[in-house]
């Protein structure tokens, strides 16, 4: 890799005068420019672009910290949010904490040496904001934009942008009971997902506004994630223990699909025998086999607000505030 020492010696100049070349913002003699730059084009020298981040103390980057990068959810906000960085001529860096709290503080603490412009929070794991949030602030200090995309942290100061999974999972029940496709199980409340207990949340309320109890029995936690493998597994458990329901809200689209393929394993017909709502409304739900109903997410819609974010930094930080984007339901074949 060529050096701007090298580059130096190559234009008979000091680094330092390279470095006011690149730069631009330093007059520098046009015949002592003209060799520095005839001196990078025959090198091929490349600027460092963290280095230059870290001496203007404005990176062009921005991290997107999910969950678990394998859930399809977080793949479309991705790309979203990767395009809207690009109108704004920021780069995206994509960090997977595999659902572990350790990874989020390690890189928490090394994100000012890292030259970024800002974090986007996208996991919907609980975390120990007592802990977290020293580290958090340190890093803000330091000029690190820092957002929460997936669960609601304005209470700690951090601008929140989430969807309404409340009233999302609410409305899927009411379009169930409606129906008539009582009773109405859930799966995916997974005690350390904030996001699976707010779903879990919407799916209790509404039960309650329509004079039906919760049914511990009809409420499956689950441990592994919200994968199909994990939805087949509580759906198998639950038909082969006897368990009588019409419907099942998951609470993600994976899990519906799992829950699905196990009501057709035991030769019961969807919608008929069970209905099924899923939760993100992944592309894929058009195709599976009944096609599948589902909450839909608007990635995009939350993409567009983390880029308007980033442009209105051009005045300076603005106060922690919480945005709220609406779910919608989406009635298809499996319910």
């Amino acid at each position: 890799m060529v050096s701007v020492v090298a580059v130096a010696s190559h234009a008979g100049v000091s680094p330092a005068t390279v470095s006011r070349v690149l730069a631009g913002r330093v007059p520098v003699a046009a015949e002592t420019r003209a060799r520095v730059l005839e001196a990078i084009e025959h090198l091929g020298y490349r600027p460092n672009e963290v280095a230059r981040s870290l001496r203007a103390g404005r990176g062009r980057a921005v991290a997107l910290v999910t969950g678990d990068i394998e859930q399809g959810i977080y793949a479309s906000l991705a790309k979203h949010v990767q395009s809207e960085l690009e109108a704004l001529g920021l780069d995206l860096l994509l960090f997977n904490l595999g659902h572990r709290e350790d990874r989020l503080r390690h890189f928490l603490e090394r994100a000012p040496s890292l030259g970024l412009r800002g974090i986007v929070l996208s996991s919907p794991h609980v975390m120990d904001m007592v802990e977290l949030t020293p580290v958090i602030r340190a890093a803000a200090e330091s000029g690190v934009e820092i957002l929460s995309v997936s669960q609601d942290l304005s209470a700690f100061g951090i601008t929140s942008i989430v969807h309404d999974d409340v009233g999302g999972a609410a409305a899927a029940v009411a379009h169930l009971m409606g129906q008539g496709r009582t009773p109405v199980a859930f799966v995916g409340r997974i005690e350390t997902s904030a996001i699976g207990r707010a779903r879990f949340n919407g799916y209790r309320d509404a039960l309650l506004a329509h004079g039906q109890p919760v049914d511990p029995a009809l409420v499956w936690d689950i441990s592994e994630g919200y994968r199909a493998d994990a939805g087949y597994h509580a759906a198998s458990e639950a038909l082969a223990r006897g368990l009588r329901f019409r419907a099942v809200l998951a609470a993600s689209d994976e899990l519906a699909l799992g829950c699905m393929a196990a009501a057709a394993d035991r030769g019961l017909a969807v919608p008929d025998d069970i209905a099924f709502v899923g939760f993100g409304g992944l592309g894929w739900g058009v195709f599976s086999r009944p096609s599948m109903t589902t909450v839909s997410l608007d990635s995009d819609a939350m993409a567009r607000a983390v880029g308007d974010i980033f442009r209105s930094q051009e005045g300076g930080p603005a106060p922690a505030n919480r945005r709220v984007i609406q779910a919608k339901l989406v009635v298809r074949q499996s319910a």
